[in-house]
């Protein structure tokens, strides 16, 4: 009976967990002659905006489990970017001041309420630097999950000799792919981002003030960012950014903090949930 009594109540608690994620708010919403499409959990508590990796959705479901166990502390949405997901693609090319500017008409469109608290991995770091950067009053904190360096895909572009040559195939195509970041409207990428023009806005940021910062950094591998048929002078400017990258962390704000996972995964809102989870947490302490 004890085992059925306790059957019961979990089937109940996942029910009233179901319940409790059924979206308050969803679907396409006008930033400005297209649409992108945003989901959110409301309550009374404070609002917490997801924001995603460079070509991911907040539509593919990746963050729900997190979203879950985030719900009791926080109002959370989420939302797909141009051209991804559900979203209308819009005009292109765009910059990540561009995003942010987007972000801001879909959540005033969508009436949800500022100020908010952010939590996004990689890519999206930028992206809520870049709106705090035009919209600080709006902006309480953040965590970043395993972000770039600031630079990271400037150095990519720059890094290497002008008209750089080799009859090496696999450096070749390493290069190429590179050099692939100064065209925006490289077919391959799934977002049609202005990388320089977007460095050279986010270069000018203010930082964050006294706003509560976490970074989260996956575990380090002690290894060169690079392949070993990089070039050592060339490969060393990607491993110099790297090893300022923490100093460069600590100085966005004056209660910066980061934490290190014990997980080597990039995607540490899937590899080590219970540390972004209890991160996000903290921005409310």
């Amino acid at each position: 009976m004890k085992i059925v009594a306790g059957l019961c109540a979990l089937a109940m608690s996942v029910t009233t967990i179901a319940q409790e994620l059924e979206p308050t708010k969803s679907g396409l919403f006008d930033v400005g002659g297209f649409k992108l499409y945003l989901t959110c959990y409301e309550n009374d508590k404070p609002t917490l905006i997801i924001e995603q990796g460079f070509g991911r959705s907040g539509s593919d479901g990746v963050w729900l489990e997190n979203v879950k166990r985030l719900h009791s502390d926080f109002s959370i949405c989420l939302y797909d970017r141009a051209g991804l997901g559900k979203s209308e693609k819009g005009p292109v090319p765009f910059t990540v001041t561009d995003m942010a500017t987007r972000l801001n008409a879909l959540l005033h469109n969508a009436n949800v309420k500022s100020p908010y608290y952010f939590a996004g991995g990689s890519y999206a770091s930028y992206i809520i630097t870049a709106f705090n950067n035009q919209y600080a009053d709006k902006v309480k904190g953040a965590v970043f999950i395993d972000p770039p360096p600031f630079g990271y895909f400037y150095t990519m572009a720059t890094r290497w000799p002008k008209n750089f040559k080799t009859d090496d195939e696999n450096l070749a195509r390493y290069y190429q792919f590179e050099q692939s970041v100064r065209d925006p409207m490289y077919k391959k990428v799934p977002e049609n981002v202005d990388h320089i023009a977007s460095y050279q806005s986010l270069v000018k940021s203010g930082g964050f003030a006294n706003k509560p910062i976490i970074v989260l950094r996956a575990k380090a591998s002690g290894e060169r960012y690079d392949p070993p048929f990089v070039p050592d002078d060339i490969a060393l400017k990607m491993d110099t950014l790297y090893a300022g990258a923490e100093h460069d962390f600590l100085r966005l704000s004056s209660q910066s903090a980061i934490v290190y996972s014990k997980s080597n995964k990039h995607h540490l809102h899937i590899a080590d949930a219970d540390l972004v989870v209890k991160s996000i947490k903290q921005l409310l302490e």
